[in-house]
């Protein structure tokens, strides 16, 4: 019982945390959000040639750095709602109810951006938002079953 309150506690702080990130920066004006994102851009792209990553490669990154950044984010929360609900062994029922938040958090981001000054909400970020988040809960689950098989079979 400890353990589990233990893996509850920890998951949803990471939940909230993560959350909370997205929807701040969500909240910020177009041209706040600008700045942010090419600071991003100039941080990528520096580490991006000490690592010589190829030019295509590169040229996207940095080219869709916000769409990027959507992806990743969304990637993160998605595995901190799959870590939560398979850790409550929850099967297909906690698939489900990570998809859906996941669906719900990315579809209050982007009506964040309703109110924000010289933004607005497009319906292909909730669609890679949702995606990536699916992604992210696909591979904690994946994990988490291999992690069960390894462990039965060690019994």
């Amino acid at each position: 019982m400890k353990q589990r309150r233990t893996h509850l506690i920890i998951s949803l702080s990471l939940i909230v945390l993560t959350v909370g990130f997205i929807w701040i920066n969500s909240a910020l004006p177009g041209q706040d959000s600008s700045q942010l994102s090419d600071r991003v851009r100039a941080i990528l792209e520096k580490i991006m040639n000490f690592m010589n990553f190829p030019d295509g490669i590169r040229a996207f990154l940095l080219g869709y750095v916000r769409k990027v950044a959507h992806a990743v984010e969304y990637a993160v929360i998605g595995a901190e709602l799959g870590f939560l609900w398979s850790g409550l062994g929850r099967g297909f029922q906690g698939l489900w109810n990570a998809w859906s938040a996941v669906l719900a958090i990315s579809v209050c981001d982007e009506t964040i951006q309703l109110f924000a000054m010289s933004r607005g909400p497009q319906i292909t970020d909730v669609l890679l938002d949702t995606v990536s988040g699916t992604v992210g809960i696909l591979i904690v689950y994946l994990l988490w079953i291999i992690i069960k098989c390894i462990r039965n079979k060690g019994e």
